[in-house]
């Protein structure tokens, strides 16, 4: 076997090999020379048709070139981008001896549109390489998904200058090279440098025909095939199987590119015996063979001895690993064995198809299995299988899950609701939302009309199905969190073990905020009427699994965020203290706890705890090996200390990390860069931290993560009222305040200190001026609410507008009435207002000022007036 399992998907080790060397082959050093040269810049593209001799170039070149080298042989299967990259790391870590877990944990969360994240974790990693790499990817042609297409041009865009690619197709549509080109980013090679010359058309015949021919023919046989190797090659089988020359230039004479092609290959063919001709066109249905396989196909015995003198006679039979187990044939021989077999028997192709999926089930190559099934039209028999499949199919290859159940028909799959939804799910994560919601619909109806004679258990396993899906839908695309949630509270329901669709949900990396990590549209999040009540549902129905610690760090999070910060510090220890996520990924726990935790102890002055938080967080990631941990919370820790105006931690953070302002950003690092956008922005780099900041609020943005671009945009007043453009800082701050009104966000302005909080006593003051005017600016109480959770900071001792600010007109006359030492009998005299209303005024004053009672009221307000 070939092959091994890795991340839940099976990699074919065949594919990773630099292809066999021929016995013999013709010398082409200038072609070295212009690989060699190609080196100094990021890639070499490599385009010809097919026959040329580009994969046995490459090949001989990367065998003595004396370097690390990383291969991967395409085909059209590879047309799913989790697939796609999960290859290439795999050449990469042949190439490397291995990449990071932190590498292969952010490639679980790839999907259509969404490869940065990845793309960056692995261009980080391989940034660290130092020695000079090659990743060479052959048949690139094969490629026709226009996320992989994509995902690739982002990954040249920043390749390390210690790697350099090799792409090998017969076309390379979808690449943007005039750019590239012009940035001399690539060496372009084509058909005209591959063609033989008459010199290398000698030394061809020299090696592989005893008796060599005149040199007027082989003149003659180098113009009629214009240098193709494969015709030189068919040529010389012909002659070899007895064909006389004269014989040979006659027939040839006068024919065109395409039936020289037809020709040879019928040549060389009829030249064969008949045993040998039947035994070709039967394994022409497979796409790789072995000897087993080929006696499973073609009946008989030795299959691999079969094999193996094919590839000695040089049939255009290759092998594909160095012990001669596995072989292919060449391209463009197999389409023309496959052509003969369908022409000169048609009614034996389902037969070999079914015999092909059946060698294949008892080798235990279900995938490969699957695909004949459905190649001969054996429906019932794909199902079969792949309703066997649920343990070991490969996870997240959409695209092969939706090539596989969209030819099943539809009335079939319908039976089978595990593959219907599957398929469901498939379509969504290639965002064929129409088709999706479609075959949603068709499942909502298929419900209504025949449920009624389904047991109950059925009942509940369809509808679990339904929701799960409808959630991912929901959350994904819909940008629905509230309705999302639902969906997956009713999935649960139906299937309180979860779900066995053949797809999980999406991996998510290590995030030091479950809350934020959510989608969601700006301005409406997850609204306080909404949430309470669901995070408390959520948290006791997950309690009945034992998975409840995520989200109490989740609803933690949020309380957080709204300045509730008690109830955030009972439930993140509640999390800390339960053990669902004991054996599995517990960092995704008390990471992001232990950093609200500290920012809690923080909050309520107590910066010894604050530390400890940290430390002990620390601590545990270390040895839990959780690699990813590190440089979140040593961000926090920097954070404390630049707080205290103290920069040197965080000087030092940015050069262990090796971060600047110029990296490729994904949606998963935005807390690492928005502090990134501080640090710069606190050490006087202004220049390189706003640029910075536009592009991760456009990520932010983006990726639907709301607090993420609140922060950034509240960052941005920060350095625009640095710059003295008070009115620019004024209205970005408003900005943000308008989008966090709703959801009712108060820390992520409250946690940047004395600068944001005198910007919003500046914009409180203009507001009443009448100077900033918008029929949907953030209410004054909700500002006021910020500024007064800004305790000491809220505003300047200088300002002597500050209480006026801080208070509306009516809780500021009422605190000059106390400062004047009138009793509540006689302000509510001087007000005409009730007890009630007078003493509900003097609470909010007290909340704003931060303290309890009259004395330490006036005294604060007096601190205030300066």
């Amino acid at each position: 076997m070939t092959s091994v399992r890795n991340d839940n998907s099976m990699v074919l080790l065949s594919k990773l090999q630099i292809p066999q060397p021929l016995s013999a082959s013709v010398s082409r050093p200038h072609l070295f020379e212009l690989l060699n040269e190609g080196l100094s810049r990021r890639a070499t593209f490599l385009v010809a048709p097919a026959g040329y001799g580009k994969t046995t170039l490459i090949a001989e070149w990367a065998r003595q070139l004396g370097v690390a080298v990383g291969w991967l042989s395409l085909d059209d299967k590879d047309n799913d981008l989790a697939r796609f990259w999960n290859y290439v790391m795999a050449a990469f870590e042949r190439a490397l001896g291995g990449l990071r877990a932190s590498t292969r944990e952010a490639a679980a969360a790839l999907s259509p549109g969404g490869h940065e994240p990845f793309l960056v974790a692995l261009l980080n990693e391989l940034n660290d390489v130092r020695e000079p790499l090659i990743l060479v990817l052959d048949d690139w042609h094969v490629i026709v998904d226009k996320d992989i297409v994509a995902s690739f041009s982002y990954f040249l865009e920043y390749l390390p200058p210690s790697i350099h690619l090799v792409i090998i197709g017969r076309t390379l549509a979808g690449f943007s090279k005039a750019r590239w080109i012009s940035r001399g980013w690539i060496q372009e090679m084509n058909v005209e440098q591959l063609r033989f010359d008459l010199r290398e058309t000698v030394d061809f015949f020299r090696i592989f025909l005893t008796r060599e021919p005149r040199r007027e023919q082989i003149e003659r046989y180098l113009a009629t095939t214009e240098g193709w190797v494969t015709g030189l090659k068919l040529i010389s089988l012909s002659l070899r199987s007895g064909k006389r020359t004269s014989s040979l230039e006659r027939d040839l004479a006068g024919r065109d590119g395409e039936s020289v092609e037809r020709f040879l290959f019928e040549e060389v063919f009829e030249g064969l015996d008949e045993r040998t001709r039947q035994f070709l066109m039967d394994i022409s249905v497979l796409q790789r063979m072995s000897g087993p396989l080929c006696e499973a196909v073609a009946g008989g015995e030795n299959g691999s001895v079969k094999l193996a003198e094919l590839a000695d006679s040089n049939l255009f039979v290759i092998p594909l690993d160095d012990d001669k187990v596995w072989f292919r044939f060449h391209h463009l021989f197999g389409e023309f064995l496959r052509t003969e077999q369908r022409r000169r028997d048609p009614g034996r192709t389902k037969a070999l198809f079914r015999a092909a999926a059946q060698g294949c089930e008892s080798e235990e190559l279900l995938e490969e299995a699957v695909d004949y099934y459905l190649a001969g039209q054996e429906y019932g028999e794909a199902v079969r299988l792949l309703e066997q499949m649920r343990s070991i199919m490969i996870r997240r290859e959409f695209q092969s899950l939706r090539a596989w159940l969209s030819v099943i028909p539809e009335e079939l799959l319908m039976q089978h609701p595990y593959l219907f939804f599957s398929y469901i799910f498939s379509l969504l994560w290639v965002q064929d939302l129409d088709l999706a919601e479609r075959h949603l619909r068709l499942a909502e109806q298929n419900y209504e009309t025949a449920s009624a004679s389904w047991s109950e258990a059925e009942k509940n396993r369809y509808l679990g199905y339904l929701y799960f899906v409808r959630n991912f839908k929901a959350t994904q695309y819909d940008m629905d969190m509230i309705r999302g949630l639902e969906y997956i509270r009713l999935s649960l329901q139906h299937s309180p073990q979860g779900t066995d669709l053949i797809f999980a949900s999406p991996y998510m990396p290590l995030a030091p905020s479950i809350y934020r990590s959510y989608n969601g549209k700006r301005g409406k999040h997850l609204p306080r009427g909404l949430s309470d009540n669901f995070f408390l549902s959520m948290i006791d129905f997950m309690a009945l699994m034992g998975l409840q610690d995520s989200i109490l760090v989740c609803y933690a999070e949020l309380l957080y965020e709204r300045g509730e910060l008690d109830q955030a510090e009972h439930y993140l220890k509640l999390a800390l203290a339960g053990n669902s996520q004991a054996r599995y990924q517990e960092e995704k726990v008390y990471v992001p706890a232990s950093l609200f935790l500290s920012r809690i102890s923080r909050a309520k002055q107590d910066l010894s705890q604050a530390e400890k938080w940290l430390e002990e967080a620390v601590r545990r990631a270390w040895e839990d090996g959780a690699e990813a941990a590190p440089i979140l919370i040593e961000a926090e820790m920097a954070a404390h200390r630049l707080d205290g105006g103290d920069s040197s931690a965080a000087i030092r953070w940015i050069e262990r990390y090796k971060l600047t302002a110029d990296d490729p950003v994904s949606v998963y690092q935005l807390f690492v860069y928005i502090f990134l956008v501080r640090v710069l922005m606190e050490t006087g780099r202004r220049q390189e931290a706003w640029p910075l900041s536009e592009k991760l609020l456009l990520i932010a943005v983006k990726g639907h993560r709301p607090m993420d671009a609140l922060e950034i945009q509240v960052l941005q007043a920060i350095m625009l009222s640095q710059a003295e453009k008070p009115e620019e800082a004024l209205l970005t701050l408003e900005e943000a305040l308008k989008y966090a009104n709703p959801d009712d966000y108060v820390r992520v302005f409250v946690d940047k200190g004395k600068r944001v909080a005198e910007l919003l006593s500046e914009y409180v003051r203009q507001r009443q001026k009448g100077n900033i005017r918008d029929r949907d600016a953030p209410s004054l109480p909700y500002v006021r609410k910020i500024i007064s959770g800004c305790g000491g900071a809220a505003v300047s001792p200088n300002e002597s507008a500050a209480l006026e600010t801080l208070l509306t007109p009516k809780e500021y006359a009422i605190f000059r009435y106390m400062e004047e030492g009138l009793d509540n009998a006689a302000i509510i005299k001087a007000l005409g207002i009730g007890m009630g209303t007078l003493k509900a005024h003097i609470n909010r004053i007290y909340s704003k000022l931060q303290v309890k009672s009259r004395l330490e009221a006036i005294k604060r307000g007096k601190e205030l007036q300066g």
